[in-house]
């Protein structure tokens, strides 16, 4: 009785570490109690730069990660730096990489060109941020194969930054795994 007293208790105060860090199962660190990880993400139309439009549907069979931004924010230099060097791996090479930025934002237009990043910028930030729910930015968001929301993390700022960073990297690699694996395999 003493011994499953004993370790309900210490499970009970590794949970709750957990909740304050906020660390969702499996390690990943995400929004509490997301009513969005493990649904369908809400159809959204993207448009580029150059004011094309295209459905969300179109990235069906690819992780998406979706990095909502604010030009000028700390750390998002480093945020960004990271992010693309996932999208140069030749293992992540059916995952899409998508940045969004606010349209209406003075910053915006004259950090891409000085940034000379190549992740796809996208516009419609309010339309999509707000079918996302977003909050505090920089915010990513990513989107399993089947089109499941699988993460919602914010916060990339100061000693979460690492942290967080890992948990979008270790969630597109576990993706990739699956969605690579042979249909009825485990």
């Amino acid at each position: 009785m003493r011994r499953s007293l004993s370790l309900a208790l210490r499970l009970l105060v590794l949970c709750a570490a957990a909740l304050s860090a906020g660390c969702a199962p499996g390690g990943a660190f995400t929004l509490p109690n997301d009513p969005m990880v493990g649904k369908a993400a809400p159809p959204f139309t993207f448009h580029s730069v150059h004011k094309r439009g295209f459905p969300s549907s179109n990235f069906r069979g690819k992780t998406l990660v979706l990095i909502f931004i604010r030009p000028g924010q700390p750390e998002l230099e480093a945020l960004l730096r990271e992010l693309e060097r996932l999208h140069r791996l030749p293992s992540y090479s059916a995952v899409q990489f998508a940045v969004m930025s606010p349209e209406d934002d003075p910053l915006t237009e004259p950090y891409w060109i000085g940034l000379k990043n190549d992740l796809p910028v996208l516009l419609d930030f309010a339309n999509v941020a707000g079918k996302f729910s977003a909050g505090p930015l920089p915010m990513v968001v990513v989107l399993d194969y089947r089109g499941i929301v699988r993460l919602r993390l914010d916060g990339f700022v100061g000693d979460q930054f690492q942290p967080r960073l890992d948990a979008v990297e270790k969630l597109i690699r576990r993706l990739e795994s699956e969605r690579s694996r042979p249909a009825g395999g485990s």
